[in-house]
């Protein structure tokens, strides 16, 4: 069977659909990609992977300003037809326009391609139309993966809108569609008012070997890992470091991402308690993890899709064993209560939190002591294991 997997990210800044690509590849399916190519931090890292898929079809589509023409006219029809959703109830190929330029530069390319396919398979909304376009276009079946709660992601209520039509009127469309938490699912059941028919929860694991249990030197301070693509506001730091300071000849707080200014002048410059680490690929990052204490799971709730996710970085810390303390969004609580003995769910605005917080500092022995339990309970999650589910609906899929 072949797939066709199209982006309108890079391998590099989705790394579940580069897990996708990989596992349709160990499974013996033949596979072409069609994705984006950002001119940005995450270069290096997405040509590594790139050559790491060795001899496969991939397709790149510049995602910058040059070429300037296609970039351009992608620009003028996004806001051509956002201004036009205003008065008219838009459908299809526009609407899917109005909600991503990149849209556009999908069906275009897609045009192009001549050959023939079994299964196409799209991630991020701005891809969902074009998947449903390109399954038509070869007469073949598709699938759907929702990896965030895209209409209600930030702060653009009419963008939010939009989204949301979209994704009711084309998840319905597809023969299958994944999601990357239980919440997610449920609520574009909600959306739509029924759960579709081959709607399956993929957790979003990651593979085992990327995890080594690591001791901890006992001479050493507290180790606490917070990351993010990028080390700014709006991810809980801004609560949590002038909190961690009253502890900082106990700790030390590592943080991995691109540093953005001017958070990091104001928050993390001065702050000798504070270790800076660039962005790494992903699995030096997973290893580098394993080597700490604490994970900080500190999402801000800064949107409802941020509310409801189970980020990447709590399922990180559970497989590599780290004492996890969670904010108590409700995607965070629903894993927290599902993987007991894990760690804590620990707010900034909860009551006592400065005790509690100081009572997990004085559990340095108990949290190192009981790592490797941690980590032992976590290995049997993995992406090995749930992937199996995955490759379960592609095999369904065969025509």
């Amino acid at each position: 069977m072949k797939i066709l997997f199209i982006s309108t990210l890079n391998l590099a800044t989705n790394p579940r659909f580069y897990k996708e690509i990989v596992l349709a590849k160990k499974n013996g399916f033949e596979v072409e990609v069609i994705c984006f190519e950002f001119n940005n931090w995450s270069y290096d890292f997405n040509k590594e992977l790139l050559q790491s898929l060795g001899e496969t079809k991939i397709h790149l589509i510049p995602g910058n300003r040059k070429p300037f023409y296609p970039w351009a006219k992608s620009v003028f029809t996004e806001t051509l037809f956002r201004k036009k959703a205003k008065w008219l109830k838009l459908k299809d190929r526009q609407l899917s326009q109005a909600v991503t330029r990149r849209s556009n530069l999908l069906i275009e390319y897609i045009n192009r391609l001549k050959g023939n396919y079994d299964l196409v398979i799209g991630h991020n909304p701005g891809a969902l139309y074009p998947t449903r376009y390109a399954a038509d276009k070869f007469g073949c079946r598709c699938g759907f993966d929702v990896e965030d709660y895209h209409p209600g992601e930030g702060d653009d209520k009419y963008l939010q809108q939009l989204t949301k039509t979209l994704m009711n009127e084309y998840l319905p469309k597809m023969d299958y569609v994944t999601f990357a938490a239980p919440l997610m699912k449920e609520m574009h059941t909600r959306d739509m008012g029924e759960e579709g028919e081959e709607w399956h929860v993929i957790m979003n694991f990651f593979p085992k070997d990327q995890f080594v249990f690591s001791e901890s030197d006992r001479s050493e301070p507290l180790q606490i890992v917070w990351f993010s693509q990028n080390v700014n506001y709006k991810r809980g730091l801004e609560q949590w470091i002038p909190a961690l300071k009253y502890f900082e000849k106990e700790i030390e707080l590592t943080l991995i991402g691109n540093k953005k200014e001017p958070f990091f002048s104001e928050y993390v410059e001065g702050n000798t308690f504070i270790k800076y680490v660039e962005p790494m690929k992903l699995e030096e990052l997973n290893k580098h993890i394993c080597t700490n204490d604490v994970g900080l799971a500190i999402e801000g709730g800064k949107d409802y899709n941020n509310k409801i996710s189970v980020p990447n970085k709590l399922i990180t810390y559970y497989q590599a064993g780290l004492y996890i303390l969670a904010t108590d969004t409700p995607g965070q609580k629903e894993f927290m209560k599902s993987h007991p003995h894990s760690g804590m769910i620990l707010s900034p605005a909860s009551e006592g939190f400065m005790d509690k917080l100081a009572q997990v500092i004085a559990s340095k022995n108990s949290i190192r002591r009981t790592k490797r339990e941690r980590f032992r309970n976590a290995s049997v999650f993995n992406w090995e294991r749930e992937s199996e589910k995955l490759v379960e609906v592609w095999d369904a899929m065969k025509p």
